[in-house]
């Protein structure tokens, strides 16, 4: 794959990714008796139509060339990663409180998209497969959108940002969907 056809996939499938950050918002803005019900709705509905993808060719193959450009190889067969989005989303909605949650699961919405875009564009210095100006815009990218809901917590959000990016740097055998706004979520509250 070109270099620039790579960024111009990458930068796809970070569009869809930051289309996410709908899930932090609702559970902001949500009524309490919706907050966590709609969460469910999400991920059953998302869950719904994947294994309905995978299982039933016709909207397989309607579905397919639509999703190409924003699916890694691992998923065109198989369940895609927003469901750990959606399901995180719930885990931490229910935990709450509401503002600490949202900032968690915002931090790596935002910061692995910058990650990856900058790191494929002007990731020079590599540690592994990352780089370190993917891992400074991860860190960037948590710092702006945790701000957004936790704006008077700037060092647990400065704390919660960096240990964010180191998870989202190690080669962890779990999904970074669902490590990294966990590990967020821990450091969020042990320092608000």
């Amino acid at each position: 794959m070109s270099h620039l056809k790579a960024l111009r996939y990458e930068g796809w499938r970070k569009a869809i990714h930051l289309s996410m950050l709908v899930l932090p918002v609702w559970i902001v803005v949500a009524p309490e008796a919706w907050r966590l019900r709609g969460l469910l709705i999400a991920f059953f509905f998302l869950l719904g139509v994947d294994l309905l993808r995978l299982r039933w060719k016709p909207l397989g193959r309607w579905l397919q060339p639509r999703l190409d450009g924003s699916l890694r190889p691992g998923e065109k067969l198989g369940l895609t990663s927003a469901h750990y989005w959606t399901l995180v989303a719930c885990f931490l909605a229910w935990c709450g409180p509401e503002r600490l949650a949202a900032a968690a699961l915002a931090m790596p919405i935002v910061g692995d998209a910058a990650a990856a875009v900058v790191g494929r564009r002007f990731g020079r210095k590599r540690y592994g497969s990352k780089s370190l100006e993917g891992s400074a815009a991860c860190f960037a990218g948590c710092m702006l959108a945790g701000a957004f809901f936790l704006p008077s917590e700037p060092l647990a959000l400065a704390a919660a940002a960096g240990a964010a990016t180191v998870v989202e740097a190690l080669p962890l055998p779990v999904d970074d969907n669902l490590s990294v706004p966990l590990v967020a979520a821990l450091v969020l509250r042990w320092c608000v």
